[in-house]
């Protein structure tokens, strides 16, 4: 069986990598790192500080999903020698918030990073608010900080996070894609509507993309319909970034590497909440909408 993933259970398969699995989009850990990136690279600047000045504190929820996006922000953050002033792992079950803001308060983050679900999300944000936890800036990822409903719930105390995901359609500045990936979301997207009522999700985009790249490419240059056989071709192929309809190019690591089965060119995003209910992309500038804000976020 060969396994073509486009969402966060990449994080959860470990058996075959490179050979059988191969991850379309980028993974939780992938996001995480580029969450760090971006602050690191974009936001410091804008916000006059020296990199190497801030204080991450990492809190996640203690799932596979929430640990293997915590684990690529922290690795980030090691990498590129920054400080990590604390890690805050939670259960999803009766979560004490108010003790987890008090333990994150002793140890004077700049930057909070998050890899949670919508409504422990929501209930930790609301929980630094009604704390006043001092932040420069918070950071979430895909399964929460991205989401329309997280930011209907927070209404104004969402204003100015920023989340890292794979892009919705009506997020996603075009001028990034090829001219042909423009073409066919601009063809999917107005079928999507039709049935659907609205514009491509993340997850919606990411499988219409995926699933492109699979039939118009890799199978079409497979000698076999084997399992084995797709595998290798999908090893074979080469799209530059901005082939797909999300943004994405196509080059699979092999196994035996570090990112073994994870395609390298996967596109994701920085969005920031830039008002009640309206989030745009804002990084990296070949998918930008609009610049980044860095609206100083509620406390």
């Amino acid at each position: 069986m060969l396994f073509w993933e486009t969402g966060a259970v990449g994080d959860m398969l470990d058996v075959g990598q490179g050979r059988l699995v191969f991850r379309v989009a980028p993974t939780g850990s992938v996001l995480g790192r580029i969450a760090v990136d971006f602050i690191s690279d974009k936001l410091a600047p804008l916000l006059r500080r020296a990199p190497s000045s801030l204080r991450f504190a990492v809190a996640n929820v203690n799932d596979v999903y929430g640990r293997a996006v915590a684990r690529g922000a922290e690795q980030q953050i090691a990498a590129r020698g920054l400080t990590l002033a604390g890690r805050f792992p939670y259960r999803l079950t009766n979560p004490d918030f108010p003790a987890l803001v008090r333990r994150m308060a002793e140890v004077r983050p700049d930057v909070l990073f998050v890899s949670a679900y919508v409504q422990d999300a929501v209930a930790l944000r609301r929980e630094t608010v009604r704390q006043h936890l001092p932040l420069l800036a918070s950071i979430g990822t895909s399964s929460s900080y991205c989401m329309p409903e997280f930011g209907a719930a927070l209404g104004k105390d969402a204003v100015g996070l920023f989340a890292s995901d794979k892009p919705d359609e009506d997020v996603l500045g075009q001028q990034g894609l090829t001219p042909h990936a423009r073409q066919l979301l601009q063809q999917g997207g107005a079928l999507y509507r039709a049935r659907f009522g609205g514009a491509m999700t993340a997850p919606a985009l990411a499988g219409f993309s995926a699933a492109f790249a699979l039939f118009k490419w890799v199978m079409p240059s497979s000698r076999s319909m084997t399992p084995a056989g797709v595998s290798r071709a999908a090893l074979d192929v080469r799209l530059p970034a901005g082939s797909l309809p999300n943004g994405s190019g196509l080059q699979f690591a092999p196994a035996g590497t570090p990112d073994s089965g994870a395609n390298v060119r996967a596109a994701s995003v920085i969005e920031e909440w830039v008002g009640v209910r309206h989030r745009a992309v804002v990084w990296p500038p070949r998918f930008a909408t609009q610049d980044v804000q860095a609206i100083p976020i509620a406390i």
